[in-house]
């Protein structure tokens, strides 16, 4: 956790805690990436980072939604709102806050990673996942494509769809790519069904491994002393 001891050795350094807020959250450390986002709020108040994406993991929609953005730096990805509110079962909310989306961006609508990604959204809410999975198609020449964060959120969306064998698939492959979100796979609504999969199974211990390695880490690294936890 590179992060971790740089803000060891220079701990006044917004940018560094920044970092930390996506470190942590992909060991599956999410109340640390979340006391790293504070401090890098308390030392610079106008810095953005991840932690959007982070409250997204722990399915804490209300505390997602409640999420100020510093002056100037817009709403934020309103994709991470988006899918919150899906997954809490607020579709219809969720599908109204898409199209308003998707119409305050006109102006990149003709981008089609943009417009695949908005289509791939819809088909989400509306319970489509051979569609879901055709607008996926068009993500692979992106390099977005090679980000486990990406692949496990894509998987997710799928599990939650309905779509479990590619969606597990998504997300062991994000896991063997080192992202532990362990507390992700045992709280999320969407896994309910799949709790006795043996493939299920296997992937959330490998998480469950891997963020134990990593807190392991943490700890060794001085990261309780820097974030208080």
């Amino acid at each position: 956790m590179r992060p971790l001891g740089e803000a060891n050795r220079h701990g006044n350094d917004p940018e560094l805690f920044a970092g930390l807020v996506h470190s942590c959250r992909y060991c599956g450390l999410f109340e640390q990436s979340i006391a790293a986002h504070h401090e890098a709020r308390r030392l610079d108040p106008n810095i953005t980072t991840s932690v959007e994406q982070t409250i997204l993991m722990t399915g804490d929609i209300e505390r997602l939604l409640a999420v100020e953005r510093p002056p100037g730096a817009g709403s934020g990805d309103v994709g991470i709102r988006i899918i919150g509110l899906g997954l809490a079962g607020r579709r219809d909310e969720a599908r109204r806050k898409l199209l308003d989306w998707d119409m305050s961006r006109a102006q990149v609508a003709h981008i089609p990673a943009f417009r695949e990604w908005i289509e791939c959204l819809m088909a989400w809410l509306d319970r489509r996942p051979a569609d879901m999975i055709a607008s996926m198609a068009a993500f692979s020449a992106l390099m977005i494509s090679d980000d486990p964060e990406a692949i496990f959120q894509e998987g997710w969306l799928l599990c939650d769809a309905g779509e479990h064998e590619r969606g597990l698939e998504m997300m062991r492959r994000a896991v063997a790519m080192g992202y532990f979100v362990a507390p992700t796979l045992s709280t999320s609504r969407a896994f309910d069904s799949l709790r006795n999969h043996p493939a299920f199974e296997d992937l959330a211990a490998q998480a469950v491994a891997g963020r134990e390695q990593a807190l392991a880490a943490f700890r060794d690294g001085g990261g309780e002393r820097l974030l208080g936890r």
